[in-house]
């Protein structure tokens, strides 16, 4: 009796999506299933990531947002379309105003009935704009590792926040060419280098006519006009 050999079907984009999950260090994803994001929860079960299912949307967003809290990644929830997106936004407000990194990822309509009145159709990426620091759809195959990592730098750098994705049914299930962005790590901002700061500093004292730049935006702000005259003025050799 043969044994029968089953060949790797071509990627798809919820392949794609997991892929770049995966190289993001994602280790946990909290949410609940739904037909237009179920092809990304199947392709899960054969992932490293492990999927805990939530009795509720916005148990999931907290739960994600406290992951972010204590380890610095962002958690991550996903969702089905519609109000499963929209039971997420408490949780993405309050983390993203807390500064908890958190990822979303909603299912959304096929992109060619996003704009019809059907079941569960709605603008989540406008929905989530206010209450986010980045929030885009995948419109195209090609766009997957680009907007995953992208909403990852966003949530995690900088006074990390919120970011979601929303991931239309067609191009979750369609094939994607592409290879999975190498994930950048966040910035750290701190003080300037002291080496640095010095060779400014002795630029500063060498200048002939050195002296502050202000706007007059600042001047305004800050000073009274007989005082902003009398700050900048021919005597202190301003710029």
């Amino acid at each position: 009796m043969s044994t029968a050999v089953t060949k790797p079907g071509p990627q798809t984009g919820a392949g794609l999506l997991v892929k770049s999950l995966e190289a993001q260090g994602v280790e946990y994803v909290f949410g609940i299933p739904g037909a237009k994001i179920d092809k990304v929860f199947d392709t899960l079960l054969d992932s490293k990531i492990k999927t805990v299912v939530c009795r509720h949307e916005q148990n999931a967003a907290f739960i994600a947002g406290g992951i972010g809290r204590m380890t610095g990644k962002a958690g991550v929830a996903l969702v089905t379309s519609g109000p499963g997106c929209s039971n997420l936004v408490t949780g993405f407000a309050t983390a993203n105003s807390e500064g908890d990194p958190i990822v979303a990822i909603g299912g959304a309509v096929p992109i060619a009935n996003r704009l019809k009145q059907i079941h569960q159709s709605m603008d989540t990426v406008s929905l989530f704009r206010p209450i986010t620091k980045f929030s885009a759809e995948i419109d195209s195959p090609g766009a997957v590792s680009e907007i995953v990592a992208n909403a990852f730098r966003a949530a995690e750098s900088g006074r990390p926040g919120a970011a979601f994705i929303s991931a239309p049914q067609d191009i979750m299930m369609g094939g994607a060419d592409g290879d999975v962005l190498t994930p950048v790590a966040p910035e750290i901002l701190g003080p300037a280098d002291a080496e640095a700061i010095a060779a400014a500093a002795a630029l500063i004292n060498g200048a002939e006519r050195s002296g502050p730049y202000c706007c007059s935006a600042y001047l305004r702000a800050s000073l009274a006009p007989p005082k902003a005259y009398a700050f900048c003025s021919p005597k202190r050799n301003c710029l």
